[in-house]
């Protein structure tokens, strides 16, 4: 390791570059979309006995966002604002089971519309469409349920070789 005194010379650029050469895998990847009723369905069908299709793995599980936070994500679905891609990668423990997907980068916001479409989430904090305050999924006209269940979100099904 190199103190913060020395200079970077052209040498070791050189075997930097070389060694991120050496490093770097070809990472493949499929970009899907889902809309947020199938998302929340594959997370929560067969949670309970850790068999559901789209999985958070044991070290994120907890919910981290508060629930201005979640409210305001929330908010920004139903104003239709395009929702980050949410990474998962395919898990196949042996060639008989059937695969399923761990989210790598994704998990409050899948956490966050589960939470929301069960009618656990309160809508709190909200500035942009303040007259959602209050509101559960369930208290949302039929209509505007059935759109926010069609919502989109766009994943990237990255290869168990990229894990």
């Amino acid at each position: 390791m190199r103190s913060q005194l020395e200079q970077i010379t052209l040498q070791d650029r050189n075997a930097a570059e070389m060694e991120i050469r050496d490093k770097r895998q070809q990472i493949n990847y499929d970009t899907k979309q889902y809309p947020v009723e199938i998302l929340v369905q594959k997370y929560l069908e067969g949670i309970n006995d850790d068999t559901n299709k789209l999985f958070i793995p044991d070290y994120q599980r907890q919910i981290v966002w508060d629930d201005t936070r979640q409210s305001k994500f929330i908010e920004s679905v139903i104003w239709g604002i395009p929702i980050p891609y949410i990474f998962v990668v395919e898990i196949r423990h042996d060639e008989n089971d059937e695969p399923r997907l761990e989210i790598v980068d994704g998990a409050q916001r899948i956490l966050t519309l589960a939470r929301f479409i069960n009618n656990e989430l309160t809508l709190s904090g909200l500035e942009k469409i303040e007259q959602l305050n209050g509101f559960k999924f369930a208290d949302l006209l039929l209509s505007r349920q059935r759109n926010f269940n069609r919502t989109t979100v766009r994943i990237i099904q990255l290869t168990q070789a990229a894990k």
